[in-house]
């Protein structure tokens, strides 16, 4: 076993560099984890916004708007003047400027549709939201109007009844029966892939290189110890590595989010992730068949691992990646372990299937398999080479 110990040996070197990255994923996943599961379980809430008026018009209808308004939102009186206008939406003082111009009760008892002007900063979704304030309660005082009241008892009826329509909005929460949230392990299992596979790139491919330099090769040829041997135990070597390195994945998901990875969805993640590992050996010896220098690695892993983070959508939602670019993604091995990753949490908006989830296994596995026929073809070829 002395091609094993020297394999464990050299591995021992790299160990720094992969703890490294090992505390790093540790610290983003708890980050990622804590910021977007916050996000997901916060539930709407009604804000008072500033809204600066410009009342021209000076009429009970103008008067009854600012008040039901005011009832909801801080109101500032303006002039109009633009640059004092534009100079309170850029420095944030204000975030929408209604402007009712004169001739605003005419136009509104007329049922005419362009009432009122807007000052806002575009994009902003909180401009919506007034925006929908403004014609609800424009649309419910027609109602009344069209009903028969008088205007003073038309105003005081719609904003009554829209604040009534506002208290009787319910929260509700709908939540799974049986089985806890996916929510936290999905994040910690989406970032794994680009990690695992940069710390078996990072730390077996150098190895690999090492036993494939020309003169160690010819020196162990020369030994007692078979090819066969000889592949066996580095094979051997890679296997504990790998394994090392995922089962120390595994109990950290384990320690920090307990019961949820021995539940049904939890087994799919852990299983999904254990599929990372032929991919990721498989690249290395494709890489290590070339023994290129250790710059050379540290360059074709970011790389590969990057390129398919970002295409095969680790860093970017599958959802909002173009139809282009999903294509292309389709023919490296990380899309189909993102795919299954977002069927067990429900994040890719279709149902989990299990014959789906077993198809795109199987696709995952049958990517190793030949990325590992090329390395085998690869090493062929050099040895037939070397004995040349």
């Amino acid at each position: 076993m002395q091609v094993f110990k020297a394999f464990i040996k050299t591995a021992k070197k790299y160990l720094p560099i992969n703890m490294m990255y090992f505390v790093i994923f540790c610290v983003i996943a708890i980050m990622a984890t804590s910021f977007n599961t916050d996000t997901e379980n916060s539930s709407f809430q009604s804000v008072s916004l500033n809204i600066g008026i410009i009342d021209e018009d000076n009429s009970k209808a103008s008067g009854a708007l600012c008040d039901y308004l005011s009832s909801l939102h801080t109101l500032t009186p303006f002039a109009y003047d633009k640059e004092i206008l534009l100079d309170s939406l850029f420095y944030r003082t204000c975030d929408y400027i209604l402007i009712l111009p004169e001739g605003f009760e005419t136009r509104l008892f007329a049922e005419d549709s362009d009432l009122y002007e807007t000052v806002q900063i575009p994009g902003i979704y909180s401009s919506a939201f007034i925006d929908e304030q403004i014609n609800s309660y424009i649309k419910t005082l027609r109602l009344y109007l069209t009903g028969g009241f008088l205007p003073e008892e038309a105003f005081s009826h719609a904003a009554s009844a829209l604040s009534e329509a506002s208290d009787q909005v319910q929260v509700v929460e709908f939540e799974k029966t049986g089985e806890s949230s996916m929510t936290a392990p999905f994040y910690f299992y989406q970032f794994l892939a680009y990690v695992l596979v940069s710390m078996i790139l990072t730390g077996l491919t150098p190895i690999l290189t090492i036993f494939w330099e020309k003169n160690l090769a010819k020196r162990i040829s020369c030994s007692s110890t078979s090819l066969l041997s000889r592949n066996l135990q580095i094979a051997l070597g890679s296997i504990c590595y790998c394994l090392g390195i995922w089962l120390l994945f595994i109990i950290t998901s384990r320690v920090f989010y307990g019961a949820q990875m021995f539940s049904e969805k939890g087994l799919l993640c852990i299983a999904n992730s254990f599929l990372l590992l032929p991919v990721g050996v498989s690249i290395s010896l494709v890489i290590g068949c070339f023994a290129p220098s250790s710059n050379t690695i540290n360059m074709i892993n970011n790389i590969l691992t990057l390129g398919m983070s970002f295409l095969c959508g680790i860093f970017i939602p599958q959802q909002l990646l173009g139809e282009n670019v999903l294509t292309f993604s389709k023919y490296l091995p990380l899309y189909w372990y993102i795919k299954n990753n977002d069927l067990i949490s429900g994040f890719g908006g279709k149902p989990f299937v299990m014959k789906e989830y077993w198809h795109n296994l199987g696709i995952l596995a049958l990517y190793s398999i030949a990325i590992f026929a090329v390395a085998l073809a690869v090493s062929k070829y050099k040895s037939s080479r070397q004995k040349a």
